[in-house]
């Protein structure tokens, strides 16, 4: 027998037996109740609402018969009573270890501890591409101040650099100044004429400095990681962090079981015959 009712916000129904509410649905002696399927649809129009409700009333319903069906034609085994009993054990164990876990794990990865991680483990890191770190400037020949610009961009004086800055705010430029931002060395060439980057440009703090019919280039380059090398620290650092957080956890979880069992032998809960 199947009893499939949807129900309106004021509609009336049968009573559940076990419950003091209105069940959706029955199939093989089970109930469906509206609290079992509470946020399905949430968020939806109401026509898609309750094409949801009736998709999983559906299925229910199509679970509890061949449930019913298997509970009548399998012989619940010893072996089977075990699987359930450890399955729920587990599942105990894990809901009560993560929300011990999520009291006590720090979330925050600080920076050097990003840094330590990497400096002992870059050989799994390798980079793949090939990536750069510099200063880089492009702009059209015939430029105002451009004679000044390619002093100032050679220059080692901080003031300098801060006026290379403020041309190339002035001025239309390609332009790269954070000596800290690591770009892939492929799309940095793309900007440059063919060949023009040659191996001893690649040197740290080589300057280049060349102008062709259309645009003067200027190039320093701080730091060159090959596609051999490991990958710079930002490019993988997200990794790192999860995998901090990993070890972090997992040190937790055996924190608190030793706790538990340290606990439970020094009050004598248990004993080994």
């Amino acid at each position: 027998m199947i009893c499939l009712v949807f129900l309106g916000s004021c509609g009336e129904g049968t009573v559940g037996k076990d419950k003091n509410e209105q069940p959706l649905a029955q199939a093989a002696g089970q109930y469906l109740y509206p609290s079992t399927i509470a946020g399905i649809g949430t968020g939806m129009t109401e026509k898609d609402s309750l094409y949801q409700l009736k998709v999983y009333t559906e299925q229910w319903i199509r679970d509890q018969l061949m449930l019913d069906v298997a509970n009548n034609n399998v012989t619940t085994t010893t072996q089977i009573e075990r699987m359930v009993q450890a399955y729920k054990a587990t599942l105990i164990m894990n809901e009560y270890e993560e929300a011990l876990i999520n009291q006590r794990l720090n979330t925050e990865v600080t920076p050097q501890e990003l840094a330590n991680y990497y400096s002992n483990n870059k050989e799994q890191y390798q980079a793949g591409i090939s990536w750069v770190r510099c200063h880089f400037v492009k702009v059209k020949r015939g430029t105002a101040e451009l004679q000044k610009l390619k002093k100032w961009f050679k220059s080692d004086a901080g003031v300098d650099f801060e006026r290379v800055k403020l041309f190339c705010a002035q001025h239309k430029t390609v332009h790269i100044l954070n000596e800290d931002l690591w770009i892939e060395y492929d799309k940095l060439v793309k900007e440059f004429p063919k060949d023009a980057i040659g191996s001893r440009h690649r040197k740290k703090q080589a300057i280049l400095d060349r102008m062709d019919e259309n645009y003067q280039y200027l190039l320093q380059i701080f730091e060159y990681r090959d596609k051999e090398d490991a990958a710079p620290l930002p490019q993988v650092q997200d990794e790192i962090k999860r995998i901090v957080l990993h070890q972090r956890r997992n040190k937790i979880l055996q924190n608190l079981r030793k706790e538990v069992y340290e606990k439970a032998k020094k009050e004598g809960t248990f004993e080994i015959y």
